[in-house]
């Protein structure tokens, strides 16, 4: 019964405090956004950042809804590498946006409109990927099921690209070469935790092998993505 009542909150409650916290914030950011295109008008500027805001507190809300109708892990993270790594990363990334974006930089329109292009495609196919993901979700290294709908049937790792879409969109908003070491650091890490979660899927599950020698990484064969 300890155990049960211990796997549920690390595994249920306390993820959705943490979902639901960060969806407190976007929505004040959203709010705030808002706002300010009342005051002053609507400009494409300021419709893609309330999209894109609008899609990052879909996200949240998606994320929490996977943690709390996973499936049970048919091999659960262990180690630093699988439990205490993906957390990390994750953290870092979130927090390391939310302290560049207080001190952005002047970037050139071109890097700007990029940008703002860029962060809410990167949103879309995060949440498409974890649509699809849904019960089989995890920040740490567990393996549940081999998912191969929606964007899965082209990359293996859909999500991480859309989120290393999404930084880089955010980062190039903010416009400074300490935000674009930031996106290489954290986007050199989310391959590594993909390449962590593989050795784990391939050793517990009977049919993400096949389905790893068919599927490209992160980039779709037609943009001349690896295996």
């Amino acid at each position: 019964m300890g155990n049960g009542w211990k796997s549920w909150i690390t595994g249920k409650a306390l993820p959705l405090c943490v979902w639901t916290l960060f969806l407190a914030v976007i929505l004040r950011s959203l709010t705030a956004d808002a706002l300010r295109m009342l005051r002053e008008g609507a400009s494409l500027e300021s419709l893609l950042l309330l999209a894109r805001g609008g899609l990052a507190g879909a996200f949240m809300v998606l994320l929490a809804t996977a943690y709390l109708t996973r499936i049970r892990a048919a091999e659960r993270a262990q180690g630093f590498w699988e439990r205490i790594f993906p957390l990390l990363v994750f953290l870092a990334s979130l927090a390391g946006a939310g302290l560049l974006q207080s001190r952005p930089g002047s970037p050139r329109f071109y890097l700007a409109g990029a940008g703002l292009l860029l962060a809410p495609l990167g949103l879309v196919l995060s949440i498409w990927s974890v649509w699809h993901l849904r019960s089989s979700f995890s920040i740490m290294a567990e393996a549940r099921r081999t998912v191969v709908s929606g964007p899965y049937r082209y990359v293996r790792h859909p999500l991480y690209l859309g989120e290393i879409l999404t930084l880089l969109g955010v980062c190039l908003m903010i416009g400074t070469g300490t935000a674009l070491l930031f996106w290489a650091l954290i986007s050199g890490s989310q391959l590594a935790r993909a390449r962590i979660e593989e050795k784990k899927l391939s050793r517990t599950l009977s049919d993400y092998e096949a389905y790893r020698r068919k599927t490209p990484f992160i980039f779709p064969d037609f943009l001349g993505g690896s295996r």
